[in-house]
């Protein structure tokens, strides 16, 4: 994120993966971040 010119605090990266890990595993893997990505908007 940072090379994209956004400085995120660990509050908002946490929140970030909790968000996206659908299955609460603690990991954002393949799945759940296929299924968040054609989800946003």
């Amino acid at each position: 994120m940072i090379n994209l010119g956004e400085k995120l605090s660990d509050e908002e990266v946490e929140q970030m993966i909790k968000e996206a890990d659908l299955d609460g595993d603690g990991q954002v893997n393949y799945d759940d971040f296929v299924k968040t990505m054609t989800t946003v908007g």
